[in-house]
């Protein structure tokens, strides 16, 4: 099949679309439906802001598009920042042929983009053009089953063009109440802004990389430190989740802690936040030359921390791929942890495969660095 790629000059997406472009042989890549002379069976149309008259439509057989919402419910303009304005996490995607009309082709699949409720600008950017460039594939290499679109169903809304003036603060309100709107705004084209008495103030945001957490070694823990963590690690809550559910004796524990000293491919982290130690993290089977590991987490259940799993899982998808500068996360969970595989597939982990341990299912998991 014949494909091509039609994204607008200048924008945020050009990068995602020249690496569909690579992903998909002899695909061509252009800014301007009036360049396309050929024709094709499959246009992506992706990101793209000038309206397409319906002769350069009808040169190709698929002119497809992909609009972050659940069709025919909000067409328009920027469907993801509306939505997550909404509060909403799970974001529907639809694939459909493009029309004259505004967004009212028919529709040829409809995928969920799960997010955490903590994705800023950029990160939103860049979930949203990996989920477009999988629902692209999955088009292509599924085209028997996709191929034939249906009409759109029910009441349709819309979503209108957002401006500078949408990124205006509350000052009357709380961070936390207005926390969606900062996670949208462009620090650098639409930053959120407040007016008091006349005045203008901007205000820019962004992550702090290690979400504001301390990070000591197992090797640099104090003794105190060392009892704290076996005490973490002998609660009943925690070692039912591991593969060896005994007591650890202090005595083994300080060993196994000293010969961490020796490991090139064993890491364990106790991860702190404001002064308080919320868990611990660890990493094991580091393997340099192919960029990959496996990995565990577990909370300090004596006290009662606010998202603690959330902060721990963050922690060490950062530090894998931001520190350590590996390509690929791997972790096993037992099946029956179901909140625990929920937050693990909040964060994008995949199921690789499952195995038998201890006559228990386990179910493998996996995350590659975008």
């Amino acid at each position: 099949m014949k494909i091509a790629i039609l994204t607008s000059p200048d924008q945020w997406f050009i990068s995602y679309a020249k690496e569909l472009n690579k992903k998909i042989t002899s695909s061509d890549l252009y800014f301007n439906h009036e360049d396309m002379i050929e024709s094709y069976d499959i246009v992506f149309i992706l990101s793209y802001h000038k309206i397409i008259k319906e002769e350069y439509l009808q040169n190709n057989r698929h002119n497809i598009v992909v609009h972050a919402s659940d069709l025919p419910k909000g067409k328009g303009w920027a469907p993801l920042f509306w939505q997550v304005l909404e509060d909403k996490n799970m974001i529907p995607f639809s694939m459909f042929e493009a029309s004259i009309g505004v967004d009212n082709g028919d529709i040829y699949m409809q995928k969920n983009l799960t997010l955490t409720g903590y994705e800023l600008n950029n990160e939103l950017r860049e979930k949203q053009a990996k989920h477009t460039i999988d629902m692209c594939l999955e088009f292509l290499n599924n085209y028997d089953t996709f191929k034939t679109p249906k009409q759109q169903n029910g009441a349709e809304t819309f979503y209108k063009k957002r401006g500078s003036k949408d990124s205006e603060l509350d000052i009357n309100k709380t961070i936390k109440e207005q926390f969606n709107l900062l996670r949208i705004v462009d620090n650098e084209n639409y930053p959120a802004f407040f007016e008091l008495d006349g005045n203008r103030y901007i205000l820019k945001i962004e992550l702090d990389k290690m979400g504001g957490v301390t990070l000591i070694d197992f090797v640099d823990l104090s003794l105190e430190e060392k009892h704290m963590v076996l005490n973490w690690r002998n609660h009943n809550e925690i070692k039912k989740w591991m593969y060896s559910t005994h007591n650890i004796v202090l005595e083994n524990h300080l060993t196994f802690i000293k010969n961490l000293v020796d490991k090139i491919d064993k890491q364990y982290i106790v991860v702190k936040k404001d002064d308080a130690y919320i868990g611990v993290i660890d990493f094991y089977d580091i393997d340099n030359s192919k960029k990959e590991c496996e990995f565990g987490l577990y909370a300090n259940l004596f006290e009662k921390i606010a998202g603690v799993g959330r902060i721990l899982e963050e922690v060490c998808i950062k530090y894998a791929f931001d520190i350590l500068k590996l390509n690929k996360l791997k972790l096993e969970v037992f099946e029956e942890n179901e909140k625990a595989i929920s937050l693990y597939k909040k964060y994008g982990f995949k199921q690789s495969g499952k195995k038998i341990i201890n006559d228990k299912k386990v179910i493998c998991m996996e995350l590659k660095k975008s």
